[in-house]
């Protein structure tokens, strides 16, 4: 498996759990490092070792080799891993050629406004591909997931159907891998601040990410409570402070007001 992300440790932990022996191979210094912060990646990192998965860091692959099936995959420091089946997991590029074409505005992805209109008022852009102004990215940004692409397209419907609204979701993910469920709301980029409630290695706890003292996103280890506050906690604009946060004996849902 190349890449450590989302998609390429999901189809590890389906092919582990078919019986195959498997092979991370992930080019940063940590698993899922664009997404979660450390504290995240050590847990999925030790939690794929303790399922027999062998995960290489800071590894850069080099060359697959073999001709009409891989045989090996070579790496930069020279480093050889046998393979009969090579999965390449790194991340993907939006398609935005036909509305390049079409003379529309193209950044990362098909630039579109609040209402998810491009440059022409009869052509609105979902999904993907669409990069749209979000309060909780404080900019402009390109989301990749079904919660996105199902909530837009929400709110496209209910603007060709006469009632527009400016497109204001909160952002949801999740993951499942082995026995563990990663919910995440929010958008975490750019934190300085970290609070964990629980414990790792009981597979249960939440990571609370703070910038400037605001509550930017949450992830939540088998803990799908602290996931439904953190999406009415954002929704809401609620200003928890990372001192409640950190306070175990106060669940997260009576901060919602």
């Amino acid at each position: 498996m190349i890449g450590g992300g989302f998609i390429g440790l999901e189809l590890t932990a389906a092919a582990v759990s078919l019986g195959k022996q498997v092979v991370v191979v992930e080019a940063q210094s940590r698993l899922m490092a664009r997404a979660v912060a450390p504290i995240m990646s050590e847990y999925f990192r030790n939690l794929h070792q303790s399922q027999g998965v062998r995960v290489v860091l800071d590894g850069i692959t080099q060359e697959i080799v073999g001709g009409k099936r891989a045989s090996d995959v070579l790496l930069t420091d020279g480093t050889i891993y046998p393979a009969d089946l090579v999965v390449v997991g790194i991340g993907v590029l939006p398609n935005a050629e036909l509305a390049q074409s079409a003379g529309l505005a193209v950044g990362n992805g098909i630039a579109v406004d609040d209402h998810l209109t491009t440059d022409d008022p009869n052509i609105y852009a979902i999904g993907d591909c669409a990069q749209h102004p979000n309060r909780y990215a404080g900019g402009l940004v390109r989301l990749e997931s079904v919660q996105n692409a199902v909530d837009q397209a929400r709110c496209v419907s209910a603007a060709i159907t006469g009632h527009a609204r400016p497109y204001d979701a909160v952002p949801w993910f999740w993951t499942d891998q082995f026995h563990a469920k990663l919910q995440m709301v929010g958008l975490s980029q750019g934190f300085d601040a970290v609070i964990t409630r629980g414990d790792p290695a009981t597979h249960k706890f939440s990571v609370c990410y703070f910038k400037e003292n605001r509550l930017m996103a949450i992830d939540s280890i088998n803990r799908p409570g602290d996931h439904l506050a953190g999406r009415k906690l954002l929704a809401a604009g609620t200003s928890l402070t990372p001192q409640q946060a950190a306070d175990l004996t106060i669940e997260l849902k009576s901060h919602v007001s």
